[in-house]
């Protein structure tokens, strides 16, 4: 082999492991990027998926809220319903007890 073509290996041998080592740093680099978008992305998605729980919650709160607050007014009805026919039935006892000391 002739010196020129020795030349010629040892060179392109050389710029091949320049050419490697640069690939190697190149992807190592698109790598670190990638991981830190993806850490961002991730970050975001955390984010978002927090603000939707408590959007969730707070309209829970709110319809339970108002469950409740309906609950109380069928109780304070239920309430007023059988105080009308305690009344009612106090006069009527009232009534009977009138009547039987009348009786004696």
């Amino acid at each position: 082999m002739s010196l020129e073509a020795v030349k010629k290996v040892i060179e392109a041998e050389h710029l091949s492991a320049k050419q490697k080592e640069e690939g190697e740093r190149k992807a190592k680099s698109l790598i670190a990027e990638a991981e830190k978008k993806g850490a961002g992305l991730i970050d975001v998605a955390r984010w978002e998926a927090e603000m939707k729980v408590k959007k969730t919650m707070t309209e829970e709160e709110q319809e339970d809220a108002k469950r409740e607050r309906i609950r109380q007014q069928e109780v304070a009805k239920l309430q007023e319903e059988i105080r009308a026919e305690g009344r009612q039935r106090l006069d009527q006892a009232a009534e009977w007890i009138v009547g039987r000391v009348v009786e004696f």
